[in-house]
């Protein structure tokens, strides 16, 4: 009798939409047709791996797919802004994105942009939010509507919701897709009285296993410091066969080091932020921690950068590359400097203090011109970072 073998095209298939999920967990047919058809031919499987790996849940209907994420909430991945140059949310436009989807529970699945705005109105006071109609205001719901648009669960069918942003009498026409309205809040949702014991609630699923296999999948590098020491040795003494359970799904490569792990997306498309790559800020991220590792990482140095020293580098940076960049982007030095110490921290290649002062992390030493190869007869000693 012949050994079972494997089907590697849909072992292929099972690998390329695990990745894709868990880059962009909400897909829909208008716009990824191929792998929502491939996800509901795995369905079962992807749900079961997702659910006894990783403790999520996956959601597939006709034209949907929707795995839903929860027992780690990173701080650095907010809902951005769908246009040219797309941005965070502010706390202003959650706000109206958490009123328009209260605002079409159970509604009809056409509406005039009139209603939906004075069913939102209704919305907020009977939560007690302070809603204004004025144009920052109304420019907040028409970004919370754009996007609602952009995932396919608002359609404009006669004129556009954009016009309401200049106009507070401006009418449209929309479809709501209420089963997909009804797909985006997660069940921790149910009975928090505040944000905090939202996020608590969101963070208390699964085994100890469980929640340290997900902060590998989840985020570029975890340190010793983000799991407790008997979670972290337990980690390690399993990281071979972690190493193995993770890259047979997802093609991620974990690289185990003293100071933490590295889940490295080798052949890209499984990362929501890709780094190193091209243009203005990833340019002068790469540059700015390079200096600051060269500069301010000595073995015998080891405290946080002051604030006014990491903007001295920067400036210089800018000086020296500046006619390589954006314009825009260098438009507001300020804005410019944020945006770059904001895309290292979601890398996890620097912290930043509640004073400013910014730490470098071990991960970072990948960027330094430098390489030291520390010899020695213990072969059992865990390899550094630094």
């Amino acid at each position: 009798m012949s050994a079972p073998t494997t089907d590697p095209q849909r072992d292929g298939e099972l690998v390329a939409a695990t990745r894709a999920l868990l880059a962009r967990p909400w897909r829909t047919t208008e716009t990824d047709p191929d792998l929502v058809a491939s996800i509901r031919r795995h369905a079962d499987a992807l749900d079961a791996w997702f659910t006894q790996e990783l403790n999520y849940r996956l959601v597939v209907t006709a034209d949907t797919a929707r795995l839903v994420k929860t027992g780690h909430v990173p701080a650095d991945r907010p809902l951005r802004t769908v246009s040219a140059s797309p941005r965070p949310f502010t706390s202003a436009e959650y706000t109206a994105l958490a009123l328009v989807l209260a605002a079409t529970t159970s509604g009809p699945d056409r509406t005039s942009l009139r209603d939906l705005v004075n069913a939102v109105h209704s919305a907020a006071a009977e939560a007690g939010v302070v809603l204004d109609t004025d144009a920052a205001s109304r420019r907040a719901l028409v970004t919370a509507l754009r996007w609602l648009i952009a995932q396919g669960m608002l359609r404009e069918l006669d004129r556009g919701v954009a016009l309401y942003e200049h106009d507070a009498d401006a009418d449209a026409l929309l479809e709501v897709r209420q089963d997909r309205m009804a797909l985006l809040p997660t069940g921790a949702v149910v009975g928090a009285e505040t944000p905090d014991e939202l996020v608590e609630r969101a963070r208390e699923r699964g085994s100890a296993a469980t929640a340290a296999r997900r902060r590998l999948v989840e985020d570029p590098v975890v340190l010793a410091s983000d799991l407790d020491p008997a979670r972290f040795a337990e980690l390690r003494r399993r990281a071979g066969d972690e190493g193995r359970r993770i890259e047979a799904r997802t093609g991620l490569v974990l690289e185990a080091r003293a100071e933490g792990f590295a889940a490295l997306d080798v052949d890209g498309g499984c990362s929501d932020v890709a780094f190193p790559t091209g243009g203005t800020l990833p340019h002068a991220a790469l540059l700015l921690v390079s200096e600051l590792v060269y500069q301010f990482r000595p073995a015998d140095d080891p405290d946080a950068i002051p604030w006014a020293s990491v903007r001295e580098v920067l400036d210089e940076l800018v000086a020296e590359h500046g006619r390589y960049w954006s314009k825009a982007a260098l438009a507001d030095r300020d804005r410019f400097a944020a945006d770059v110490l904001a895309l290292l921290v979601s890398m996890r290649l620097v912290a930043v203090a509640d004073d400013g002062a910014v730490r470098v992390l071990p991960p970072a030493a990948r960027y330094t011109p430098e390489v030291t190869v520390v010899e020695g007869e213990d072969v059992e000693e865990q390899p550094t970072l630094l």
